[in-house]
């Protein structure tokens, strides 16, 4: 049977963001694959501000899992590593990506690392306006400048509300098969927290060499997939 895979963007990103090299990397292997568009998330570029909580993002995963015949993988990236994480606290798949995820100890010291290194930041945060970092600050996501140029306008505006979900710790563990994967050149989560990842769950990592945040992103993204098939494949 062939097996399905859901993709869980991270933030301000959408569906649009595994669309280009990852979906049809994996379709050409033979799965099923469904990226989803968390609520608020459909539209590219959209700046008109969002409020939704990271629970309900978690249910949109849930209903998308919940309506498949047969348990999928599920690769989350970024904040849609940590839905994944509390998908997992009660819901079930057959195996897990967390891609360049945010760790179960949250977010804080990656927000604190951004503040010191851009303080340019801050009046943005102020403003409850995630988007505004991430326009200003584009290589947070991409290393390369070009890919920066080709995919930072489809960024959407992003939920304070969701962002500060991110701050609250995850204790609980799964039984669920984790692959921990990050990128060496992630200029907002450290090799030292996808290592903590890794350790909390007991899971195998992945570091990708030179990879930058948005790995499924990189001009040489098929390290990364490659990689995952090979995971996949055990």
């Amino acid at each position: 049977m062939m097996e399905t895979i859901v993709f869980v963007h991270g933030m301000s990103h959408g569906a649009w963001c595994w669309e280009e090299n990852f979906i049809p990397y994996f379709e050409k292997l033979g799965y099923t694959c469904i990226a989803i568009n968390l609520p608020g998330h459909a539209q590219k570029g959209n700046t008109k501000a969002i409020s939704f909580s990271l629970k309900t993002y978690v249910r949109a995963l849930k209903k998308v899992v919940d309506g498949l015949t047969e348990p999928p993988i599920v690769i989350g990236h970024s904040m849609g590593g940590m839905i994944v994480q509390r998908f997992l606290q009660t819901g079930t798949c057959k195996k897990a990506i967390l891609m360049s995820s945010v760790p179960p100890s949250g977010v804080f010291w990656a927000s604190l690392r951004v503040i010191f290194k851009y303080p340019a930041s801050i009046p943005f945060l102020f403003q409850r306006n995630l988007l505004g970092v991430f326009t200003k600050y584009p290589l947070l996501m991409f290393k390369d400048p070009q890919v920066a140029q080709n995919f930072a306008p489809n960024m959407c505006a992003e939920s304070f509300y969701a962002y500060l979900g991110l701050f609250i710790p995850l204790r609980k563990r799964t039984n669920t098969p984790l692959l921990v994967i990050g990128g060496t050149q992630d200029a907002l989560i450290t090799q030292n927290e996808f290592q903590q990842t890794a350790k909390h769950y007991q899971a195998p990592l992945e570091l990708i060499e030179g990879g930058s945040h948005d790995l499924m992103l990189d001009p040489d993204f098929t390290k990364t997939a490659d990689t995952i098939q090979q995971w996949l494949s055990h």
